[in-house]
């Protein structure tokens, strides 16, 4: 258990800062320095280089950690094969950016899209060598990277900004910041792991294509209903462009909490679910209800919390803007925030999904929930516009957890063997409806700056009181 926090916290600590970072660009600078037009287009450039950028996935991170873990001794031929079929998606990758941006967008967000587009393959291949450090549970190697992209990005990006410079070269620097990533990726695999040297093997790419295939496709409709609203957004709203500037800020406020749950069921928690269930199916119930338990302490309040103090935040982070528009973000916000408690369970379901090699489940479930959201996508914005789109994610994310519990439950680990984490999900009800309410009484006589200290110790202390901070969340 030790091991596994002090990877948990190692990822955590280096996204939180990462996510800061990127805060401070996007949520602080680039509304002050930017139009609403130029701000919703640099939204739509990211998603649509995102989503795409999902094809040079294909599947094969999870199953590369999993092989990885499995048979160490064989980590650099794993991970050169890996590279050679990444490499060969990323040229088809970036050729679908570029094509789809020149027929969709006007020229400057496909001047956007050639940089963005060109940081997401770095990325991409750099992701390949931290699946070496998640494999060995080295994670404090893979906060390192980060902490670095993240910082140049700030940094720099940032200076650029202050300086005057436009967005083009904002997008050069994250293009910039997305090699440092790469190099020291290569760098510490190559001095801290194993040689660069490989064998090509057809064997190999067939064990990891047999397992990345139909996760490639769960992958792909998983991102494509994180990422498709915004393009629908820009197509579909009376707002144009304008609306992905209140969508994407709140968005991005949102996903800066998701970081823990990344961090700590997708990183430290994942090969140690893998592991459990190939060599120790005894341990694997605990292990599951373990991290299980910790996504639903840490979401509950994040919905509570979030949503009643949207209005305050908004305020306090857009003060340049004018009140229609603080309202705007702050309405968005109070929905997304919904999404941001429901991604903490939902990831840690994706994560057993993955772990347990239930490939045609995770596949069926992810591609049922992205025609969930477009659809909804298709009724709602047209008629709410941002608004809309944030309530389709909140619907996803609802039919997510329902129906990957309940596949969870019959098929993986019965609800009987895991008892504790009913009695968890009520106390975090509870407490966090208490917090809640006491928001709610408080928020118009204290500042959001002493409201959230004051939230987290009531939660944190209320927890710890009821016994959920015990031994009981041990596993081994």
């Amino acid at each position: 258990m030790n091991r596994i926090f002090k990877n948990a916290s190692s990822l955590f600590s280096a996204h939180l800062i990462g996510r800061l970072g990127s805060l401070v660009i996007t949520i602080w600078l680039m509304p002050r320095y930017f139009t609403e037009s130029e701000l919703g287009g640099y939204f739509v450039a990211l998603a649509l280089t995102n989503l795409i950028a999902t094809l040079t996935e294909l599947g094969l991170q999870n199953p590369l950690i999993r092989e990885m873990t499995l048979h160490r001794q064989q980590t650099q031929h794993y991970l050169g094969n890996a590279l050679v079929v990444r490499g060969i998606l990323s040229i088809v990758a970036y050729g679908i950016m570029i094509i789809s941006g020149i027929f969709l967008y006007p020229s400057i967000i496909v001047k956007m899209i050639v940089f963005l587009g060109l940081a997401e393959i770095v990325n991409s291949l750099a992701q390949l060598y931290r699946c070496v450090f998640r494999a060995h549970e080295k994670m404090k190697y893979e906060a390192f990277t980060v902490i670095a992209e993240r910082g140049a990005f700030l940094v720099i990006g940032g200076g650029a900004i202050l300086w005057g410079y436009g967005l083009i070269p904002v997008c050069q620097v994250m293009l910039a910041a997305s090699c440092i990533n790469l190099i020291l990726g290569v760098g510490l695999t190559r001095f801290r792991f194993t040689q660069l040297r490989f064998q090509p093997s057809q064997e190999i790419v067939k064990v990891l294509m047999q397992q990345a295939l139909p996760f490639a496709i769960g992958n792909f409709f998983h991102l494509l209903y994180f990422r498709v609203d915004a393009i629908m957004l820009s197509k579909l709203s009376s707002e144009g462009v304008d609306a992905n500037t209140w969508y994407g800020l709140a968005y991005t406020i949102v996903i800066a909490f998701t970081t823990l749950p990344g961090a700590f069921m997708m990183g430290a928690m994942f090969p140690v679910l893998s592991r459990a269930w190939v060599r120790e199916k005894g341990r694997f119930p605990g292990a599951y209800a373990f991290g299980m338990r910790w996504m639903v302490l840490s979401g509950f309040p994040l919905v509570v919390g979030l949503s009643t103090l949207s209005p305050e935040i908004t305020e306090v982070l857009f003060s340049p803007y004018t009140p229609d528009q603080i309202a705007k973000v702050s309405e968005t916000l109070q929905w997304l925030s919904w999404t941001g408690g429901l991604i903490f369970i939902t990831t840690a379901v994706q994560a057993v999904l993955r772990a347990t090699d239930k490939r045609s489940a995770f596949s069926v479930l992810m591609g049922t929930t992205a025609l969930l959201n477009i659809c909804f996508n298709f009724f709602l914005i047209p008629r709410f516009s941002h608004v809309g789109a944030a309530i389709a994610m909140v619907i996803s994310e609802a039919f997510l957890l329902v129906f990957g519990i309940g596949y969870i439950s019959r098929n993986i680990i019965k609800l009987r063997e895991t008892p504790f984490i009913f009695r968890t999900v009520l106390k975090a009800t509870f407490l966090s409806a208490l917090m809640g309410l006491g928001l709610v009484f408080l928020k118009g006589s204290l500042s959001i700056w002493v409201l959230i200290p004051l939230a987290v110790l009531f939660y944190s202390g209320g927890m710890a009181a009821l016994g959920e901070f015990r031994d009981r969340l041990r596993f081994d």
